[in-house]
């Protein structure tokens, strides 16, 4: 009785134990849906929605696809091949129910089918995970960490389409040897992928890497069965890519958009491997996943006794081709990495589970479901929170922000509004190519722009870079004002300092109209001088969305956008070169100073020292002074430390002034004044005949700088000349080629860029 009463007692207490592992797990499981939700709920700050937006809105009141530029009026007319129209209509009929700021929800279903689909992946490679708790919990963890990895392309763009559907297609590849019928989805997926985002050529590439790897095989062991089902559904997905609006014509798109990568190098998602701005965490933790990934399959190799062929069979041949295809798509372009990482996951989780007993031989299978599910929910539960909170962006400094919403900040809300007030949307007006998307979408059918994000889907490549230059040089913008005669110039605050203090100083034009994200120039004689800046006006956010945003975090509350209007104001003329009007608004402020007036005040004392020689030493004592308290005041206060730098190298204390600017870079390293200004010391050391040691320095702030900024002449000139003095030939000759014959180069400049090029050897 005894033996049979503790048999009872053992079965009573595994049956409990099981019971208390699958709720656990079942908790852990729902936490990640719940990770992959919040991470989609984002107020919209991408401006190429608001195009796409208006493109959708266009086919429904046409009823038709646009085959021909209906946008802007420099290349009105102009083929345009939209692949995107189906994910336009979509958003579109979203924005007409409901609200545009609901547009996310479509972001939500996709990850949530991201994620449903990883998990079948990574069961379908490693089938006795389902098995083994730990196991399961282990992935878990690994799909929450590839999750925070790839969430910075979880932004509501139609991208997420190409995420999930090069995820079924791997899965369906991958499971076509147990069930061959159910190849037959992928035409039906290739067809949608056609229809809703340029990518679907990656489609293509998949069945086809595995079906020369199972024709392959075939050959190589005769009794495989022929892949007669993959290479049926291989020639359907072709075929279906015709139906489209653009029929025949798409199946020359991939190698237009391949070409396109080349060439444009205007955003920083489509940097590659060899620009500074490619090089980010994410980058940094897909070079993890996948030594990890190759870890895995060096055990497999010794594992089958050194045979390679063995190895590739147990691991699959077209999953290792693919590995190869799809690390070779990262390197081309930043926003590629979402591919490599989502192809990753069930071969990361092999190589954990292979490894896992050598780590610790001692641990017992109870312990190790401990520690795996308390990992799983701790890492679920914190990441969750601080999304719903914004911890989570706030700690990586990312400009997203949890709750569906429409924030003045981000997107050029009171612009619009402005131009509708004042009857302006039918003139021709220049707007910068990444505040024209939201004027597109608030002021059509009239308004029509210079460039937009639509990039070289319309805009050729010369038109890109003579854009580029307007922004650096004002005489382009003279150029281009004397064909198209604007009646207004809507710029952002944030980028395009240069083109708007030409604008500010122009007699012909007056500022009508400023919050602290844009600008707005009307064509007229300057009147007023100064006029005071506008507060952010506010979009509803509408039903759904809220809906969305209490219900994942009923504690939410919608971004603050109130600001100081002094200050801002103070800020935004202090930009312009207005440094008395500047001081004016903030002086009633100094005796509750914070590190913004400080700031502004030290850069008033800064120009002082500039316009007033006799008294630079005291103008100069003073900013030195002012500066450095707003540097106490906030340490990482950008512009303090950057206007420190600047007076270090006034004063040519050159070693101080590298080190500020370096300092610069560190805090952001996006920041390319940071960049320039350490390349201009570095170049000013080199001119006092300093060490030529210094040149490798500047270099190294100049490729930087280059790489941040493309195509800018006389950044590429300064930088073709330290490549003839450093011996690059090669890379100096091609460089100085490009920008001798640019009309802003100096005609000292030109004839050194001659000299470079006829001396190089």
């Amino acid at each position: 009785m005894a033996n049979k009463t503790n048999t009872h007692q053992a079965t009573a207490e595994t049956s409990t134990e099981n019971k208390n592992q699958v709720l656990a797990y079942k908790v852990a499981l729902t936490l990640l849906f719940l990770v992959g939700v919040v991470l989609s709920i984002k107020s919209i700050k991408e401006p190429d929605i608001w195009w796409q937006l208006a493109t959708g809105q266009w086919v429904i009141e046409n009823k038709a696809i646009p085959t021909t530029d209906v946008f802007s009026f420099t290349f009105f007319g102009v083929s345009w091949v939209n692949i995107k129209w189906g994910f336009e209509v979509i958003i579109a009929l979203l924005a007409q129910f409901f609200s545009p700021a609901s547009i996310p929800v479509l972001q939500v279903l996709v990850s949530v089918g991201i994620l449903y689909y990883l998990l079948q992946f990574i069961y379908l490679v490693n089938p006795s995970v389902q098995k083994n708790y730990w196991q399961k919990n282990i992935v878990i963890v690994i799909t929450l960490l590839i999750l925070a990895n790839i969430s910075y392309r979880i932004i509501g763009r139609p991208e997420m389409f190409s995420h999930l559907f090069a995820l079924m297609f791997l899965y369906y590849v991958n499971r076509f040897k147990s069930n061959k019928k159910i190849i037959f989805i992928l035409p039906l997926i290739q067809l949608l992928w056609a229809n809703l985002h340029e990518a679907f050529g990656l489609g293509i590439i998949i069945i086809f890497i595995y079906l020369a790897s199972e024709w392959f095989i075939y050959f190589k062991n005769k009794t495989r069965e022929k892949p007669v089902y993959l290479s049926i559904a291989a020639i359907l997905s072709i075929l279906v890519i015709a139906i489209n609006p653009y029929g025949t014509s798409m199946y020359q798109k991939p190698f237009e958009i391949f070409q396109q990568l080349q060439t444009n190098k205007y955003t920083v998602e489509l940097s590659n491997y060899t620009s500074f701005e490619y090089w980010q965490i994410n980058t940094y933790s897909t070079l993890i996943l996948l030594i990890i990934t190759f870890i895995g399959f060096a055990y497999q190799f010794f594992q089958s006794k050194r045979k390679l062929f063995n190895t590739l069979q147990i691991i699959g041949l077209g999953n290792s081709l693919s590995i190869i295809a799809l690390t070779i798509l990262a390197s081309g372009a930043y926003r590629n990495l979402v591919f490599i990482n989502i192809l990753l996951a069930p071969f990361v989780v092999q190589t954990i589970i292979q490894l896992a007993p050598f780590l610790n031989k001692k641990i017992t299978i109870a312990r190790l479901n401990l520690i795996s599910i308390s990992m799983a929910i701790v890492l679920g539960l914190s990441f969750y929170i601080s999304v719903a909170s914004n911890y989570y962006y706030t700690f990586n400094h990312s400009n997203d922000s949890y709750g569906m919403s429409i924030l003045a900040s981000k997107n050029p809300i009171g612009a619009a509004n402005f131009i509708k007030q004042n009857n302006l949307e039918k003139e021709i007006i220049f707007s910068d190519y990444i505040s024209s998307s939201y004027l597109l979408y608030q002021l059509q059918p009239h308004f029509k722009s210079f460039i937009d994000l639509r990039d070289l889907d319309v805009f050729p490549d010369s038109f890109f870079q003579r854009n580029a230059a307007i922004y650096s040089y004002y005489n382009e913008y003279q150029y281009f004002d004397s064909i198209y005669h604007f009646k207004a110039a809507v710029v952002l605050n944030s980028q395009f300092k240069k083109l708007q203090t030409g604008l500010y100083n122009d007699s012909n034009y007056s500022l009508a109209y400023f919050d602290p994200l844009v600008s707005i120039f009307v064509k007229k004689k300057n009147t007023q001088k100064h006029i005071s800046i506008s507060a952010y006006p506010t979009l509803q956010t509408g039903t759904l969305a809220n809906l969305f945003n209490y219900t994942f975090n009923p504690f939410y509350k919608q971004v603050n956008e109130n600001f100081d209007a002094d200050i801002e104001s103070a800020l935004y003329y202090l930009s312009l070169g207005d440094y008395q009007y500047a001081k004016e608004l903030v002086g009633k402020k100094s005796q509750q100073e914070n590190e913004k007036v400080s700031y502004i005040l030290g850069q008033y004392y800064l120009n002082k020292a500039v316009a007033d020689t006799s008294q630079s030493i005291y103008y100069n004592d003073s900013a030195y002074q002012i500066l450095n308290k707003a540097v106490t005041q906030n340490s990482n206060y950008l512009d303090a430390h950057f206007s420190l730098g600047v007076l270090e190298l006034n004063r040519n204390n050159l070693t101080k002034a590298a080190l500020l600017f370096e300092q610069c870079c560190t805090i952001n390293p996006d920041f390319l004044n940071g960049y320039l200004y350490a390349a201009e010391t570095y170049k000013t050391m080199l001119g006092n005949g300093k060490n030529q040691k210094q040149l490798s320095k500047l270099v190294y702030y100049l490729e930087k700088a280059n790489r941040m900024n493309p195509n800018n002449p006389s950044l590429e000139w300064n930088l073709g000349v330290a490549y003839f003095k450093q011996g690059k030939c090669s890379a100096s000759t091609e460089l100085l080629t490009k920008v001798k014959d640019f009309e802003g180069l100096s005609i000292e400049d030109k004839n050194t860029a001659i000299y470079c090029i006829n001396n190089c050897k």
